[in-house]
């Protein structure tokens, strides 16, 4: 047999899903994760894969994970101390946060507290130097004074530093004399330079994602050796574990501890990528995904078959400018804590139960009510079951934490339940309806692809809410974003900005920019095993018109011929200009930003097809249990089925409930649901009283 194996951590459960690629055999499994440990819930799971699969782990042809690692450093604010190096007088800039303000529900938030830069001012070093816009060295690097820095850096033991001066990414020479210096007599310290992290224009995201890079690098890196380390002792080949970058590929590991900025999205990443994969096997090319965990609550959209994307995000305030699969985040998972708040109205989230404790049905130390115990409250799922029997809850414990809250808001446990669901469920149906419309799409357009453990325990309420045309929910969604893992090719993005007129554009300038970076890119595959014909390399421009403050990416030649090539791309900005924005501007100047090289090493891919084909129509239920629908008049007797029973051909009217061992699906009075060609649940609006 000859496996590969997906990994992805969560903050609650560790997912994983396995192919033997000799017979198509697909084999998934949930675990408790270990937040203080997260590489224990890992193995854990593997040895578990290993024993019931009855697989060798030394025999694993890859390993892919995905990880929350670097995002719960910033988000906790538990990266490592580290410095800054900037350019002489612009100590100020990294604080000011290129005027960074509230936006959203912050607008309302009488409490809302801008992000703490991660770096302190009093960490914060100015070194006298100068490089102009232009490229031009204008006031030499102080070599003395870097010196000295590096000494007070040894002297206080800050073992990690971020170097971004001003136009480095038209002039590398600086940062890099300057870190040759600190590595001389501070060879300790970590470092990050912009010119590598990222060096494109526009000074303050460049700022941001170094120090970032600087922040979580030293975590990123322990994580990454000891989960190798670890590894390796159990008998996987670590040249063969890779790690889910925010762009939606992968990277081996050894790569990714050079890049940890990269790694920011690495959990949610995976998810994108199995959605779109999905779509385009079944024929649906706009999706919103929904992705509900324990912890939180992942959305993208796809348009067209393709994820949106985007250059620029922000992680718990922070800014970063790496290319990344556009993805939001609501702190609203099933362990989201419920309370009561300080204007004493019904709050859920963001904060979490998580895996220890976790919701108090698990019957694991828990006393906070969360969306989960509201759920086991109102029968949509069974705490004697979780994980198939794995895990024993109690709904007992459920109702005794949502009574206390209960008594604090004068309601009824029960009557509580149903606020705390519809409290969620509003907060993520906003949270939809904006990625979508920020798109330019209309809900109506759009299907919802639910997954996550929690996410088809809620999405087919929010489709009635939002108005979708229908609710995927795909055979294994609990662990989606471990198949996702499983679907991904090895992706780097490299980005070097130029900054000049397309009119003035010298060709043999840009095919020497894109030599350099695929020099780099050949020596990232290097490292991860693969020859140069094994990767395919794509140029990209990003482009705008002169003084615009955005760009669009089009693809370019991967060598510029000449002038006859550079207006091709001018006319295929012209149309991706008036297809994005419903305008264009063929007589105005046109400036070419940002050169971009994608470097792909396919890999292979697991087959979401495979499905026993047999009619199931004649399915009968496995139970029965008495769950709250509002539509039918409160708790009900609905129909209980098991996930593996159905076929290609099974089809009801809600309400009913669809267990597995990864998730729980709800169909709501009014809906009905099937079974498709591909095994997936599709649950619409019934067209009609009758159903087979």
């Amino acid at each position: 047999m000859s496996w590969s194996v997906g990994v992805d951590t969560g903050g609650t459960f560790t997912d994983l899903a396995a192919v033997d690629w000799s017979t198509g055999r697909m084999f998934v499994t949930k675990v408790p994760s270990t937040p203080a440990d997260p590489a224990e819930a890992i193995l854990g799971a593997l040895g578990g894969f290993a024993e019931r699969a009855g697989a060798s782990l030394s025999a694993l042809t890859m390993l892919g994970h995905g990880t929350t690692v670097a995002t719960n450093a910033v988000l906790e604010g538990k990266g490592a101390e580290a410095a800054l190096l900037i350019t002489e007088g612009f100590r100020a800039v990294y604080p000011a946060r290129a005027g960074t303000r509230p936006r959203g529900a912050d607008l309302i938030d009488p409490a809302y507290q801008k992000a703490a830069p991660l770096v302190p001012l009093a960490a914060t070093f100015e070194v006298p130097e100068r490089i102009a816009f232009n490229g031009e060295v204008k006031r030499p690097l102080d070599v003395e004074a870097v010196r000295a820095i590096a000494r007070e850096l040894k002297a206080r033991n800050i073992r990690t530093a971020a170097i971004c001066f001003l136009f480095s990414f038209m002039h590398d020479a600086h940062e890099k004399q300057a870190a040759a210096i600190i590595r001389e007599i501070h060879p300790e310290c970590r470092l990050s330079l912009s010119c590598e992290v990222m060096p494109v224009i526009r000074e303050f995201p460049r700022l941001s994602t170094t120090v970032l890079d600087a922040y979580v690098g030293p975590v990123v890196e322990r994580y990454l050796q000891n989960l190798a380390t670890r590894a390796s002792a159990e008998g996987i080949n670590v040249n063969r574990l890779f790690l889910m970058q925010s762009n939606g590929g992968l990277m081996r590991i050894e790569v990714a501890a050079r890049y940890p900025n990269e790694t920011l999205l690495s959990g949610p990443a995976a998810g994108i990528t199995f959605a779109a994969t999905l779509g385009r096997m079944i024929g649906e090319q706009n999706l919103v995904t929904f992705d509900m965990g324990g912890t939180s609550t992942d959305m993208g959209v796809i348009i067209d078959g393709e994820p949106a994307t985007v250059n620029d995000g922000t992680i718990g305030g922070q800014e970063i400018g790496t290319p990344m699969v556009d993805i939001s985040t609501l702190g609203a998972g099933g362990g989201g804590i419920a309370r009561r708040g300080r204007d004493g109205l019904l709050k859920v989230g963001p904060e979490s139960a998580g895996a220890a404790p976790g919701p108090a049905c698990y019957a694991r130390g828990g006393t906070l009510p969360t969306v989960t115990d509201a759920n086991a409250l109102l029968g949509y799922i069974d705490p004697t079951r979780l994980l198939g029997g794995q895990l024993v809850g109690d709904v007992e414990l459920a109702r005794r934490a949502l009574s206390a809250l209960g008594d604090e808001l004068g309601l009824d446990a029960v009557t509580l339940a149903q606020g705390i669901r519809r409290v969620v469920n509003v907060q993520m149906a906003g949270g939809l309806r904006l990625n979508i419309t920020d798109k330019g799409g209309d809900p109506r357009d759009f299907s919802i692809v639910a997954f996550g453990g929690a996410g088809p325990l809620h999405a087919a309420e929010l489709a009635r809410d939002l108005g979708v045309k229908q609710v995927i929910v795909p055979k294994h969604p609990g662990v989606s974003c471990a198949i996702g893992l499983l679907l991904s090719d090895v992706r780097h993005i490299y980005r070097q900005s130029l900054l000049t007129p397309l009119s003035r554009v010298d060709p043999a300038d840009v095919n020497g920019r894109v030599d350099a970076m695929a020099a780099r890119a050949r020596d990232d595959a290097a490292r991860e095993g693969f020859t140069e014909e094994e990767i395919v390399l794509r140029v990209q421009f990003e482009m705008r018109y002169a003084h615009q403050g955005y760009q669009l990416v089009v693809e370019a030649p991967l060598r510029l011929a000449g002038t006859a090539d550079l207006r091709q791309v001018r006319e295929a900005f012209d149309r991706q200009h008036e297809a994005t924005y419903g305008v264009a501007a063929p007589g105005e100047e046109v400036e070419l930003v940002t050169i971009r090289l994608v470097s792909t090493a396919p890999l292979q891919r697991v087959s979401l097809s495979d499905v026993d084909r047999q009619e199931g129509a004649a399915v009968q239920p496995a139970g029965s249990r008495r769950a709250f629908f509002a539509e039918c008049g409160g708790f009900t007797d609905v129909p209980v089925y098991d996930r593996l029973d159905l076929a290609p051909g099974f089809r009801r009217d809600g309400p009913l409930i669809v267990e597995q061992l990864d998730s729980t699906t709800i169909v709501g009075g009014g809906q009905s649901m099937h079974v498709d060609d591909f095994g997936n649940l599709i649950i619409r609006a019934s067209a009609s009283p009758s159903s087979r």
